[in-house]
């Protein structure tokens, strides 16, 4: 098996053969160990599934405001 180095910019796996990155255009001269490399990418995937589930919670929220400003409004004409 070739040796292979891994993108400190995009995390993406390259042949040793390269100096830069095919994807990025970056120096790999500055090689990431594999354990780097991973911590780095499962930082950015729970930051982006923390903001999506902010993104969801929100849709929730404004959901709830909705439901309860209609139930007042029902309370309100069921109590006339």
């Amino acid at each position: 098996m070739d040796e292979v180095k891994f993108c400190s910019y995009c995390g993406k796996l390259t042949g040793s053969c390269y100096s830069f990155c095919p994807w990025c255009g970056k120096s790999l001269e500055n090689r990431t160990d594999m354990s780097q490399v991973l911590n780095q990418s499962m930082d950015k995937l729970e930051k982006i599934q923390l903001e999506d589930r902010l993104i969801e919670l929100e849709k929730l929220e404004s959901c709830l405001d909705h439901l309860e400003e209609e139930l007042e409004t029902f309370l309100s004409k069921a109590s006339h």
